[in-house]
């Protein structure tokens, strides 16, 4: 007579939680005994409850925003007021990325250095600014959600303001 154990009665029941969301995942004792397959099939159960990451664009996109709009409701504001406001696009890319100028006041310009990200400047190209975004990756600078600083000459650094956001006012055609 063969001894039934208490395992072999059951079925495995993992609960797995990602995030936010929870699977059940249930295994019947069948299944246990390859245990890289079983965790092959789990964790390919658990790649499913997420998105693929949205697309980038590339270089050879075009950004379809023909205005954005910068603005803060933090510490950027007292300390670089004049470069808030719209930013239209210029008729000529820099560095094959879109650059993009302020029609009015002291017009500062919005544009993507080579390898350290956006900047608000002066001048198109200069490696000095009042708002910067190290973000190399989005073609688009109103893609990117976070992480825009701001230059505080008071005290010759930059700091991060969570509430300083780049945002497409106006797309191609609207």
């Amino acid at each position: 007579m063969r001894m039934v154990t208490m395992f072999s009665l059951c079925v495995l029941v993992l609960l797995v939680v990602k995030g936010t969301h929870a699977i059940t995942i249930t295994v019947k004792e069948e299944d246990l005994g390859d245990q890289e397959a079983l965790k092959q099939f789990v964790e390919a159960k658990v790649d499913a409850l997420g998105g693929s990451l949205p697309p980038l664009h590339n270089l050879t996109s075009s950004c379809s925003c023909d205005k954005l709009l910068l603005s803060s409701l933090g510490p950027a504001t007292t300390f670089q007021p004049k470069v808030m406001g719209i930013y239209t696009m210029s008729y000529t890319s820099y560095n094959q990325h879109p650059s993009y100028r302020q029609n009015y006041g002291a017009d500062y310009r919005l544009y993507r250095l080579p390898s350290s990200g956006w900047l608000v400047g002066d001048k198109r190209g200069a490696n000095t600014g009042y708002v910067h975004n190290p973000d190399t990756i989005q073609t688009c600078p109103y893609l990117i959600p976070s992480g825009w600083l701001y230059y505080s000459s008071v005290h010759g650094v930059w700091y991060q303001d969570t509430t300083l956001v780049l945002r497409c006012m106006q797309r191609t055609g609207d």
